[in-house]
């Protein structure tokens, strides 16, 4: 039913609480009993805790773009390294920290422009779009989808990205590899810059990109939590702008995206239906039981559910409560947990209702189907390094 919801273009929240009620009655609660299982989980410390993260990474991320911040981020590193094979893989990255759905159309016109420099065709640069934005997918702590696995599982992000970062230097790489390297243009645009004004272009940098990297930092040094951490953040970006700071306030409530919060909501009400079911977790039990190894069961979950939503934040909000009372303690949690995240990652990645892919080749007046050919090789090379990390490495 969620595919179904979900295909036919309706709101993931709606979606969400629709299957949990349906969940709740099939499984005998009533009516009454649903209803209460509805407000617990809505009321519940992890997703008041995850609802205020999620409000701030909003708020955060509107400002950067409403104050220009991110273009002054772009333009520091670009003075910086003044290379344009690494400014068209900056580009996708540093917009894709705003995780707006179908985002990647907002730095199409970038990758456009740079890749015209290089020579590139619309084929490539629309793979260039695609990859770079999201191979910070893997390790960005404030992620949505991150923090939504944080606060099912309990665990630090951090904890979870320590199994998922070899992923992103992956995607990084081969990324460069493929589709940067061998631009002869590129080569060309290499050069440096005199060093004598190096430290003032990289304090540049520093302050530019501070609202952050301030909030990874206090977080991970202080441990509070996440929402709070965030907060720095949006007071450098108000110290930031030079004008219209006395709409500021309103700025910020406008940067609420309501119907994501109502998104999340929804996702973290079914997993509260999810973990009052044991059925579920006893039918996995029988499945393991005939042999099947867990991973190749979340792999295949993933898998179905990445490329017919193409959320991997619901994907990711389904699955943990399945699979978590599997994991004998923090060690194996944090294992089971960042292989939903990864395999989430590469299957959404590549599903025909993916926003960023579905308006990248509209952008660059593309087939679909070019772009699977494009990226073939290092999609197949994510998938391949998954299975070494989690076969024989981890």
């Amino acid at each position: 039913m969620i595919v179904v919801m979900l295909f036919k273009k309706v709101h993931i929240g709606t979606t969400m609480l629709t299957a949990s009620a349906v969940m709740g009655l099939l499984a005998g609660f009533g009516f009454l009993k649903t209803l209460i299982l509805f407000f617990t989980s809505m009321t519940e410390r992890a997703t008041i805790e995850l609802l205020a993260v999620v409000t701030l990474i909003c708020i955060l991320s509107y400002l950067l773009q409403k104050y220009g911040i991110l273009d002054k981020m772009a333009d520091s590193l670009e003075e910086l390294f003044n290379n344009n094979r690494f400014s068209i893989m900056l580009m996708p990255m540093l917009i894709g920290v705003l995780f707006i759905p179908g985002g990647a159309v907002m730095s199409a016109p970038v990758v456009d422009s740079l890749g015209d420099k290089l020579e590139f065709s619309n084929v490539r640069k629309s793979a260039i779009n695609l990859i770079f934005r999201h191979a910070l997918f893997f390790v960005f702590p404030f992620s949505t989808t991150m923090v939504l696995a944080s606060q099912i599982t309990g665990l630090s992000p951090y904890a979870i990205i320590k199994y998922t970062f070899p992923m992103a230097l992956m995607a990084l790489a081969s990324g460069y590899v493929f589709y940067i390297r061998d631009s002869a243009a590129g080569k060309e645009a290499m050069e440096c810059r005199p060093d004598k004004n190096v430290l003032n272009r990289i304090g540049a940098v520093l302050w530019y990109t501070s609202p952050l990297w301030v909030g990874i930092l206090i977080n991970l040094i202080s441990g509070i939590p996440l929402y709070l951490a965030l907060v720095p953040g949006v007071f450098i970006v108000y110290f930031m702008s030079q004008k219209g700071k006395k709409d500021f306030l309103r700025d910020m409530v406008g940067g609420i995206k309501w119907s994501m919060l109502y998104a999340v909501a929804g996702i973290m009400v079914l997993q509260g239906f999810i973990k009052q079911m044991p059925a579920l977790v006893k039918a996995i039990n029988t499945l393991l039981e005939t042999g099947m190894d867990v991973r190749i069961l979340i792999v295949l979950s993933t898998a179905v559910l990445g490329l017919l939503t193409a959320n991997n934040t619901a994907v990711t909000g389904m699955l943990l409560p399945l699979f978590l009372p599997l994991a004998d303690g923090s060690h194996e949690k944090a294992l089971l947990t960042s292989l939903i995240f990864v395999s989430g990652v590469i299957f959404y990645f590549i599903s025909p209702l993916h926003l960023c892919q579905v308006f990248t080749a509209e952008y660059f007046n593309i087939k679909v189907k070019e772009l699977y050919k494009e990226y073939r090789v290092f999609w197949s090379l994510l998938v391949l390094t998954m299975i070494i990390l989690y076969v024989f490495v981890y």
